[in-house]
């Protein structure tokens, strides 16, 4: 097959809400020049592959040590063989993980691949309520004013938890709609909503939630940050609403929700990033270590580093510094909890000129990954290395800036991860 073909043969557009949106198809069958085409999954799409992308260095690096992922593997393999337990799976990040494209075509991936069952939508922020961009595979509404409040940027003060932002509220009206099943091709769901928020402050309204589907709240319970409402059946449409009970309640602060199956076995895949983070952005989450608890993923994927070296001079060894005091925070509760740490990608500065620190950055995410016993997936040279985001940007997978990418392009990534993780899952079975 040719290595010519154009993306655009792969997009199906398809009409939803009076709006045409255009979903890059980028999947399971990987068609080289001289090899017959394999499938990992029971979906099967085209994908194309091109002479800039090192698809021999897409793997999961370990560096020899093969128990790095053991736990989420082992996990994964009994959810695969005995259709048993359940796998939660964390993405963090910056604006690229925002967005949710890369990381929304893996979850997208591990729904359609029938090994591994899978409805919940997982943890995620309405970013709608911070008036900043939200992902496409969610809807948000608000009534009421909000405030967003983002770690990333210096001035900004706030309780962030690990989402690294929060909305909140001084008016006891206000509420928010959130529908996690908009997309008919993965309509995810389930009976149980997390709200996380200040649950120990007494200033806080009481969140309520009222579901929009036909189901009848069963249970609550309290946990150290977050409030969890089971219900009778899975739900995807619910509204959150504040109550006041005490004369002390003049606030509410949003730190993130997530919507879980409390009862089937399967894989969550949970998301979420902000604009302009840093490692340091997440240190400054002081609430950080108890919303880990509180998840428990069983694996923690974390994409940083773009904007940490994106303006010169790059401190190589300062970086390492912080990005090690993020990892033990992230690990206080399970000091063996599997970590993949993904290298940024080639970017210019200012749309023009070459950034040549993000290869430190992944030489310093190398010596990090040794150092605390990480996997890595080098993003930064599978994608080609150094200019290559020129050559992304001549397939149209790129934005303008020539930092972030297409929906295309975070797509074509998605997949490229999607095939690392899994490949290195088949290699140790």
């Amino acid at each position: 097959m040719s290595q010519n073909w154009k993306l655009n043969n792969y997009i199906q557009p398809f009409q939803k809400k009076g709006l045409r949106l255009v979903k890059g198809i980028l999947t399971i069958l990987l068609l080289c020049a001289h090899s017959a085409p394999t499938s990992i999954s029971n979906v099967k799409r085209p994908f194309v592959t091109y002479d800039f992308i090192r698809m021999d260095l897409n793997k999961i690096n370990t560096f020899g040590d093969s128990t790095v992922l053991n736990s989420f593997y082992s996990k994964l393999e009994k959810l695969e063989k005995k259709k048993k337990g359940q796998v939660h799976i964390l993405h963090l990040g910056d604006s690229h993980i925002q967005a949710d494209f890369f990381s929304g075509w893996v979850r997208e991936r591990f729904y359609e691949d029938q090994r591994f069952p899978m409805a919940s939508r997982g943890f995620f922020f309405p970013y709608t309520a911070a008036k900043t961009n939200n992902p496409y595979n969610f809807k948000v509404s608000k009534i009421g004013e909000w405030k967003g409040q983002r770690a990333s940027v210096s001035y900004h003060k706030s309780d962030w938890g690990i989402a690294a932002i929060t909305a909140q509220t001084t008016e006891s009206f206000a509420s928010l709609t959130i529908n996690v099943g908009i997309d008919s091709l993965h309509p995810y769901k389930g009976n149980t909503v997390e709200v996380y928020y200040p649950v120990n402050d007494t200033t806080q309204y009481l969140p309520v939630i009222q579901p929009l589907n036909p189901a009848k709240l069963i249970a609550t319970k309290r946990g150290k940050s977050k409030l969890t409402y089971t219900f009778d059946q899975p739900i995807s449409k619910f509204r959150i609403g504040l109550k006041k009970k005490h004369f002390s309640q003049n606030q509410f602060t949003l730190k993130g929700l997530a919507v879980l199956d409390s009862e089937l076995a399967g894989v969550t895949y949970s998301s979420s990033g902000v604009n302009g983070a840093k490692v340091t952005s997440y240190l400054r989450c002081k609430d950080l270590e108890d919303d880990i608890q509180e998840i428990d993923p069983d694996l923690i994927i974390i994409s940083l580093g773009t904007n940490d070296a994106f303006f010169s001079p790059f401190n190589k060894d300062r970086f390492v510094l912080k990005y090690s005091k993020l990892i033990k925070e992230l690990r206080s509760g399970n000091p063996k909890l599997p970590i993949i740490i993904t290298t940024p990608g080639d970017n210019f500065r200012q749309s023009k000129y070459i950034n040549r620190d993000n290869a430190k950055a992944t030489e310093a995410i190398f010596t990090l990954a040794k150092q605390e016993h990480l996997a890595v997936w080098d993003f930064y040279h599978i994608m080609g290395g150094l200019s290559s985001i020129e050559r992304w940007s001549a397939m149209s997978m790129t934005s303008r800036d020539r930092v972030h990418l297409s929906r295309i392009g975070y797509q074509y990534q998605g997949e490229l991860f999607y095939r690392a993780l899994l490949g290195t899952y088949k290699e140790q079975l």
